[in-house]
């Protein structure tokens, strides 16, 4: 009588594991997908809201017209640059994850 309670025990044993197995992983896939929403900070609908808002704007931005006349004026044209023209760097080494051939406070010639 001992044999047979461990043989049907076994099984029996594997089936409670897989299904813990099983709902383990359902809570746990069903907790990303919330996690999700959060990462974003938007939902559907507020990101279609979002979407509305900015279409909105962008319609309102495309009837907007500029008045050019101020680059004819004294005061535009009276303004100076007062840029600087940079002077080219020499390169550095090609391929900087390189290893160094030789070991120097300048850093190897290539």
């Amino acid at each position: 009588m001992n044999e047979k309670t461990n043989t049907w025990k076994n099984p029996l044993i594997a089936i409670v594991v897989l299904a813990l197995v099983g709902v383990a992983g359902y809570f746990y896939s069903a907790r990303d997908r919330a996690t999700d929403d959060l990462l974003t900070g938007v939902s559907a609908i507020e990101g279609n809201a979002i979407d509305g808002d900015l279409l909105r704007t962008l319609g309102k931005l495309k009837k907007l017209k500029l008045d050019d006349s101020i680059f004819g004026n004294e005061s535009w044209l009276s303004l100076h640059d007062f840029g600087r023209t940079l002077t080219p760097e020499p390169k550095g080494r090609t391929n900087p994850f390189a290893p160094l051939t030789s070991v120097s406070p300048l850093g190897p010639k290539q």
